[in-house]
């Protein structure tokens, strides 16, 4: 079975996971039950709506055959998972990753085409706990910790990271997994554990990066936000590593490294993927027609610009358009 989802905002991804299944969902406060067919499988998904912005999703599903995604995550999202039993594997812009049991992911995604498959009649148990940018910044009390979140984003902007499974990190999942609260209750100790589950996290992860980045001094860190800002600013037409190290005064295995472990992608991935969202913005909005896009973005033959936009966007830029509503593809 394949499902194509465009995920607009942080709380939309399920409601339409729901619709297209054709499960039952029952409603309760800020609790949604969604019950799957049973000639799709076994089992259910249990949303918590913390508020806009921000839910947590205990998912227990058998499928009775693959379960195949293609979602567009076309919101920011910032989400940590922790599977308790399952195999799911995610593809997007190139990248691979596969669930497994006793497995913690974190992610930042802003725009991207994931596709995501689940094995039949394998159990997919997790808790998800999702939350826009904006939410997590909510809780930072002062500009020094909005700026650590932010860091955090940008560590996992595009990626999917495993974090350890710690015993202070399996209890807390258990803790919210066997909750006896309801209405409000529940709410306020789901809530409560959520952010404990993050600040676990943010613990790891900050120590794993004070130990990742001992090469780089805090004047080398603005040289490579330097560079990011010269990327994006001149993508159309950019500046060969030489020529971007002489301009930010950054050796260039400082850059190539650095560049790598501060934004989660290389120089080119970063110029390739600016050209991209140009290229769809130009079709999208402006309705030029493939090749005209792939000239507009510096591309001069289409082969090769519908290569790059498939390791982008998952799709050849014809069929990515089909999906988008109300959207009549001009061809060639």
């Amino acid at each position: 079975m394949t499902l194509n989802i465009i995920n607009r905002e942080v709380h939309s991804l399920f409601d339409q996971f729901a619709n297209l299944m054709q499960g039952q969902s029952l409603y309760c406060a800020s609790e949604q039950h969604i019950s799957i067919p049973p000639e799709v499988g076994q089992g259910f998904i249990l949303r918590t709506r913390i508020r806009s912005g921000m839910e947590i999703v205990v998912t227990d599903i058998t499928y009775k055959q693959n379960m195949k995604l293609h979602i567009q995550e076309a919101c920011p999202l910032f989400e940590l998972s922790y599977c308790l039993n399952g195999e799911i594997y995610c593809e997007w812009d190139g990248k691979e990753n596969l669930t497994d049991n006793w497995t913690g992911n974190v992610l930042f995604f802003e725009n991207e085409l994931v596709y995501e498959e689940m094995k039949a009649n394998i159990r997919n148990h997790m808790v998800e706990i999702r939350l826009s940018p904006q939410e997590l910044f909510h809780y930072a009390a002062d500009i020094t910790e909005k700026h650590r979140m932010e860091s955090w984003l940008q560590r996992h902007k595009g990626r999917i990271d495993k974090y350890p499974n710690t015993p202070e990190i399996h209890r807390c999942v258990s803790d919210m997994l066997n909750c006896s609260y309801d209405g409000a209750m529940k709410r306020l100790y789901m809530e409560s554990k959520a952010m404990e589950l993050i600040a676990l996290y943010g613990g790891v992860a900050e120590h794993k990066a004070a130990e990742g980045s001992r090469f780089l001094t805090r004047d080398d860190l603005e040289k490579l936000d330097q560079a990011k800002e010269l990327v994006i600013r001149h993508f159309e037409h950019p500046m060969s590593i030489q020529e971007l190290s002489r301009k930010i005064g950054l050796n260039e295995f400082k850059l190539k490294k650095g560049f790598r472990e501060r934004f989660g992608m290389t120089v080119f991935e970063l110029v390739r993927k600016q050209r991209m969202e140009k290229a769809l913005y130009y079709m999208e909005v402006q309705r030029m027609n493939v090749g005209e896009a792939a000239v507009s973005v510096g591309y001069s033959n289409v082969s090769n610009f519908t290569a790059a936009f498939r390791k982008i966007y998952g799709y050849n830029p014809s069929e990515y358009l089909k999906m988008l509503p109300h959207r009549e593809v001009k061809m060639d």
